[in-house]
């Protein structure tokens, strides 16, 4: 796959540091499929955003924190549907016990994707879409996917690089199409972005990456359009209890309430799920 592609480099990204904590001692996540996309030119390629360590914590800690959301989901409901917009080299399928997986992207990435590692090997149901996100609508790709089960739909380190309109066009699609839905979604404030991001965002600029044009909180974008927040954690906050920042606790919890709280990952609910 051609990795001069914005969408293929923030996808490889992911991969190298899921693949890095899973070589480690101790893993948060544990991804042992992430190296099967990593080779030493992806590594040398990627250099200059992997080897910022705060955000590579976050970024991993985020996709535990996602895992542990939907294990507990499947539980109760070990045939759900768990449908992944800009699923990247999301590994769920093989790693949760449990789940029928939907995983939407970019056509030459899941291509990519089913050479190194394919649907058929998941030992859950797994089926690929691929979409043009920027000129195929939320509601064309959602439309397809409709139905009123209680599907999980995960929107995972995509939602930085989506304006303001794009959520609300994801969000109304969302209700539309799965009116029993509930999205697991990080989210990051403007100031956020601006006062410990700016790192992070220089590298992926300088790979090709856009960011969207986004209000001071995304999350009142869901919350507008009808969604109910459920909960939502701190990502820093829980790499912090997890001793893997470089930040002592204390720090978060007063001059660094804004590290603390501005990225977080929110589950929504809407419908009759809403009230479950």
């Amino acid at each position: 796959m051609d990795i001069s592609q914005p969408v293929a480099r923030t996808a490889f990204y992911c991969c190298v540091i899921r693949a890095d904590d899973a070589a480690g001692a101790d893993p948060i996540c544990g991804d042992s499929f992430a190296a099967r996309f990593v080779d030493d030119q992806v590594r040398r390629d990627l250099a200059p955003a992997t080897r910022l360590r705060n955000p590579a914590v976050s970024n991993v800690t985020r996709h535990r924190m996602v895992d542990d959301l939907v294990r507990e989901a499947l539980v109760s409901d070990p045939h759900r549907r768990v449908i992944l917009i800009g699923a990247g080299f999301d590994t769920r399928a093989y790693r949760l016990s449990g789940g029928r997986y939907v995983e939407i992207d970019d056509a030459s990435l899941l291509a990519f994707k089913e050479q190194q590692l394919p649907a058929a090997g998941a030992p859950n149901p797994v089926d690929r879409i691929p979409v043009v996100f920027g000129s195929e609508s939320a509601d064309r790709y959602l439309g397809r996917l409709a139905g009123d089960d209680r599907a999980l739909v995960i929107v995972e380190g995509v939602s930085m690089y989506l304006s303001d309109d794009a959520l609300r066009q994801l969000a109304a699609a969302l209700m539309r199409h799965l009116p029993n839905g509930t999205l697991i979604c990080d989210l990051m404030s403007a100031a956020f972005s601006r006062r410990f991001g700016g790192a992070l965002r220089k590298a992926f600029t300088s790979l090709g990456a856009t960011f969207g044009n986004q209000s001071a909180q995304p999350s009142e974008i869901f919350v507008r359009a009808g969604m109910t927040p459920v909960t939502h954690r701190s990502i820093p906050g829980y790499a912090g209890q997890l001793g893997r920042l470089s930040i002592p606790r204390w720090l978060l919890n007063t001059l660094l309430r804004e590290l603390r709280d501005g990225y977080q990952l929110w589950v929504f609910r809407w419908g009759s799920a809403a009230h479950a």
